[in-house]
């Protein structure tokens, strides 16, 4: 039958586990108990600072569009095209990458004129045809731009803001202002708040006779960074574009990156 154990020999082998088992996980809770036992209460203090910074933003994002009215969608859509590369091809001469530009789709749809419902009988029989007239076309496009470094020279985007509106542009959405690198201006505020908590934590812990140590924990308590902020030079020509434009001057100010930490030191 094979090389079997005896069943007293399995039993007694069993009941040993089991007692090791039992032994290894009383062991364990001693020596918790005695490293809990043995540890000794660290003293903190807890205080919450904040930081700003006050930058400029470096990053802005116009929209601007073309729109053209026609006879026939195809007439619209060509004249569009037309227009909107003469933007594309005036944008690129200011030094704005391809990758900083995006264009949407044209949209051609229909011009509609409804006579209304004249549910009168004429002559005693036919109806007055109320059926809605095609009576043109209308296409639009829009171009958005991205402008780097307007922190340090806005003349580009200003620039591209009033030439656009006379290389065919007849919308112009505004311009949004904002950080091409917003995670940096976040830490600097931080680093900010920490250290204005730990000259505050160090008052409080000279008051109370005692020393300040190490930083125990840091956490976030509040963030306030601004989105992009709207530059209001909203403006819509008439679809014939041929008057030129003169656009004010973009500025773009400044705006506050605030950020709240809790940080907690050890005091001895």
């Amino acid at each position: 039958m094979g090389n079997i154990l005896p069943k007293w020999l399995v039993n007694s082998l069993g009941g040993l586990l089991v007692i090791f088992v039992a032994f290894l996980i009383v062991q364990q809770a001693y020596n918790f108990n005695n490293v809990i036992k043995n540890q000794k209460p660290v003293n903190t203090i807890a205080v919450s600072a904040d930081g700003k910074v006050t930058a400029t933003p470096d990053l802005a994002t116009m929209t601007i569009g073309v729109q053209t009215a026609g006879a026939t969608a195809q007439t619209v859509k060509d004249q569009n095209n037309a227009k909107v590369n003469a933007v594309l091809a005036f944008v690129k001469q200011q030094g704005i990458g391809a990758g900083d530009i995006t264009t949407s789709d044209i949209n051609v749809y229909p011009q509609q004129s409804y006579p209304g419902v004249v549910p009168m009988v004429i002559g005693g029989g036919g109806t007055v045809d109320n059926t809605p007239k095609i009576t043109g076309y209308t296409g639009n496009q829009t171009i958005t731009i991205k402008i780097h470094g307007v922190d340090k020279d806005l003349s580009v985007a200003n620039k591209i803001e009033d030439g656009a509106v006379n290389a065919g542009a007849n919308e112009v959405d505004g311009v949004n202002f904002s950080f091409s690198n917003p995670d940096a201006l976040q830490q600097q505020a931080q680093q900010q708040a920490i250290a204005n908590a730990k000259t505050k934590a160090q008052a409080l812990a000279q008051a109370a006779g005692l020393t300040l140590g190490k930083v125990v924990s840091v956490s976030e308590t509040n963030s306030n960074f601004p989105g992009p902020v709207p530059y209001a030079v909203n403006s819509a020509m008439g679809l014939g574009g041929a008057a030129k434009s003169v656009a004010p001057d973009i500025q773009n100010g400044t705006q506050d990156i605030t950020e709240s930490m809790s940080v907690t030191f050890e005091v001895k």
